[in-house]
């Protein structure tokens, strides 16, 4: 409790000087992290990296988003194993103008990895401390500490488990924000009261202003336009064998605006750090675990996306369909006694690698002029018969610019 109120007076007393304001801003960043984890896991300490992306509802509320990806090898000895950590944050923020406190708190997931005995997840809580160092308006040194919690830890033991995490990152921040201006000095009381007998009426005290994101309605130059993009960011999956796993995806994408609705068109490809295994019933009825590998997945996607608030920052949300193709699908089979039967398998196994989907995307947008930031969240939904169960999810942020219209205009002979 004692930490607690003294977290709570440093952020309070650090709110009554914040000057640089970052209200609706993005921020978006990079990190380095070491990571110690629980001695029931017996795993050595390990650095690793990852990324962020949160919003500023105000000045002092935000939420956000981050992932870590870890090696770390067992003190045992043999090969290292992936501890995979996404995260859901509230973020409470205080501090002065080139210095902003922060606490916070949230959801994590933790994938242990593929290799067992680590390959199982946990489901754990957070809560951390950290401290943003701006070195210009929208760039900041980050430094936190964070700590999680995990009620049992699923195949170890029954005990809770705890893991500590501190990393070093840059941030950069986009959209509005800014200082505080100068307000002018007050009107003197005997010149005021001079004013008040003249009969006049004095001049309202004025109010503060500060920078912020002008909610500007889009200029028309958003609409019927080609916008070409790229984006990055992270595939999520899990198969009836492994649990889930969080794979890097790149892609390009081709946006045709309308006026409140548009055009979307994407290829992306995942590349994944290892092997990804399923099982399939062999052709004599033998169930061998983990029968078949696979390695990267392709997608393109088409759907129509709305952007109703025409807003410089604004949400935006719509679907489609999708055609994915999981790659170099290969079998084992301990079973088959012939070259049909293993073909027969293998066959089996390039059908179940493609498959339709539906899918749905929510996310933010943010236009600067041609240019166009954003982040999204993609749900896909699941296909029967297909190498990975379930749904699939994917979060990815990117960039997008205007090469020109999209309607051609009209002009008249003379």
């Amino acid at each position: 409790m004692r930490a607690v109120t003294v977290i709570g007076v440093l952020l309070a007393a650090g709110a009554g000087t914040l000057r640089a304001q970052h209200a609706h801003q993005l921020e978006i960043g990079g990190f380095g992290s070491y990571s110690r984890y629980d001695k029931q896991f017996q795993l050595d300490n390990q650095f690793g990296g990852g990324g962020r992306l949160a919003f500023y509802f105000n000045d002092y509320l935000g939420l956000e988003v981050d992932g870590n990806v870890a090696y770390p090898f067992p003190k045992s000895g043999g090969a290292h194993t992936q501890v995979r950590t996404g995260s859901a944050s509230l973020v409470i923020n205080g501090g002065g103008a080139h210095n902003v406190l922060y606490v916070l708190g949230g959801f994590s997931y933790i994938d242990m990895g593929v290799n067992p005995p680590y390959n199982f997840h946990l489901l754990a809580g957070h809560g951390g401390l950290g401290d943003r160092i701006f070195l210009t308006d929208r760039l900041a040194l980050r430094l936190e500490a964070r700590a999680y919690y995990a009620p049992s830890s699923c195949c170890l033991s029954s005990t809770w488990v705890g893991h500590v995490i501190g990393s070093a990152g840059l941030s950069f921040f986009i959209g509005g924000g800014g200082p505080h201006e100068e307000l002018p000095p007050p009107i003197p009381k005997e010149k005021r009261d001079s004013i008040i007998a003249a009969g006049g009426k004095p001049p309202e005290a004025p109010r503060p202003t500060r920078g912020g994101p002008t909610y500007e309605q889009r200029s028309s130059d958003w609409n019927h336009k080609w916008y070409w993009g790229a984006q990055g960011g992270l595939f999520v999956f899990k198969t009836n064998y492994d649990s889930y796993a969080f794979e890097p995806t790149f892609g390009g994408h081709w946006l045709v605006t309308g006026k409140r609705t548009a055009l979307y068109l994407a290829y992306e490809q995942s590349f994944f750090l290892s092997d990804r295994h399923t099982t399939m019933v062999e052709p004599d009825g033998t169930i061998e675990p983990g029968n078949v590998a696979f390695h990267d997945m392709r997608r393109i996607m088409i759907g129509v996306l709305a952007f109703p608030a025409q807003k410089r920052v604004e949400p935006f949300g719509g679907g489609g369909f999708a055609i994915m193709q999981l790659l170099n699908p290969q079998v084992t089979c301990s079973s088959c006694q012939t070259l049909s039967q293993f073909s027969q398998l293998q066959d089996e196994a390039d059908a179940a690698a493609s498959k339709a989907f539906f899918w749905w995307m929510g996310g933010v947008d943010i236009k600067q002029g041609r240019l166009a930031l954003y982040g999204h969240y993609i749900l896909t939904s699941s296909a029967r018969g297909f190498l990975i169960q379930g749904t699939t999810h994917t979060f990815q942020g990117g960039i997008r610019y205007s090469l020109g219209s999209a309607k051609e205009g009209v002009t008249e002979g003379h």
